[in-house]
């Protein structure tokens, strides 16, 4: 089964209220992920949407630069925070720079859940590499689109590595979701519906 692959735009609008979408990050200046505020089902919800049309979502300094900030200003003003990566990962051509952004970014992440704020993911297809490996992986509850690839290694790697293939579905998110590893797998139409059960429980 082939994921779709909605842009953030797209994944932004499904999952808030109309016309609450607050950007954080300057629209003139398109980077691989999109931060901001927005309500669902009126509740407040911070938000870090990868924008997978640029340079495959992957993660550089400045992309992850923002994510910083985001997850830092969810925490001061006690925002829950959802996440909605699709990335090939960090964006290795920028090398240490972008490899320390990861750091940052989980540091923050964990900060955020260390104030008894709620952090979820919704893994979109795809979601591999270092953001696999770090905020996509640290969520209070992990969810995912049905058919996406998620797993650290993506399959041109693996195959690269080992030179061969990986075993059919392995990397998906579906089996990840068999295996324990995903709490569960649903279309991001859904996404809006779960985040509000969820805030709801624990208000």
């Amino acid at each position: 089964m082939r994921a779709d692959r909605p842009d953030a735009r797209a994944v932004v609008e499904s999952v808030a209220d109309p016309t609450t979408w607050e950007p954080w990050t300057p629209a003139e200046q398109p980077e691989s992920v999109v931060t901001g505020c927005a309500r669902i089902h009126g509740r407040p919800v911070a938000l870090v949407v990868s924008e997978f049309g640029v340079a495959g979502g992957s993660i550089g300094a400045t992309a992850g630069a923002r994510i910083v900030d985001a997850v830092r200003t969810a925490t001061a003003r006690r925002l829950p925070l959802l996440a909605l990566p699709a990335s090939g990962g960090t964006r290795m051509q920028e090398g240490t720079p972008a490899f320390l952004q990861m750091a940052a970014i989980t540091a923050a992440v964990t900060e955020h859940r260390e104030a008894g704020l709620p952090y979820l993911v919704y893994l979109r297809h795809p979601t591999t590499g270092g953001v696999f490996a770090s905020w996509g992986s640290l969520g209070d509850l992990t969810w995912a689109q049905p058919g996406a690839l998620t797993g650290f290694l993506g399959p041109k790697v693996y195959e690269g590595i080992y030179g061969e293939p990986f075993p059919p579905g392995v990397q998906q998110s579906d089996n990840l979701h068999r295996l324990g590893l995903i709490d569960d797998v649903f279309d991001v139409a859904d996404v809006r519906g779960r985040v509000d059960r969820v805030l709801e429980a624990i208000d």
